[in-house]
């Protein structure tokens, strides 16, 4: 009886989900475009501290602007990094945009391609390119 609530309860232990949280920050110019990015990823849901952990990376390396991007408490899966130039209102602007999936990396460019829709002013004809895409 000891024996087997033993291993029932290793089995309950070493099978019992890991989680983990994902992030990505930009850094921004003095126009609001994207500079650069940085990905993090923590053990634990902690979202939080996925996000303060890759705005960190960016202030370590000079940037004051810096701010949190899309998020994820998957432990595992795709995500990708779309890239655009477009002009709003006669300026130019350069935006990064993010997007996680637990599926395949086309559904991670999906989830960031509904991200650049979101952005004023840009529109699908001006088009965007894959930044880098990846798994974790």
């Amino acid at each position: 009886m000891k024996k087997s609530l033993f291993i029932a309860a290793m089995l309950f232990i070493f099978t019992f989900p890991v989680f983990g949280a994902a992030a990505f920050a930009e850094a921004l110019d003095k126009d609001n475009n994207s500079v650069t990015w940085t990905f993090s990823f923590e053990d634990g849901k902690n979202v939080t501290l996925a996000k303060n952990n890759a705005i960190k990376q960016l202030k370590q390396q000079g940037h004051a602007n810096v701010k949190a991007g899309a998020a994820t408490t998957l432990n595992q899966g795709f995500f990708a990094v779309l890239q655009t130039a477009y002009w709003v209102d006669g300026v130019l602007k350069n935006r990064f945009t993010f997007g996680f999936s637990s599926k395949s990396i086309d559904d991670a460019k999906n989830e960031a391609l509904k991200e650049l829709k979101k952005l004023k002013g840009w529109k699908e004809d001006q088009g965007y390119s894959v930044n880098k895409t990846g798994e974790f």
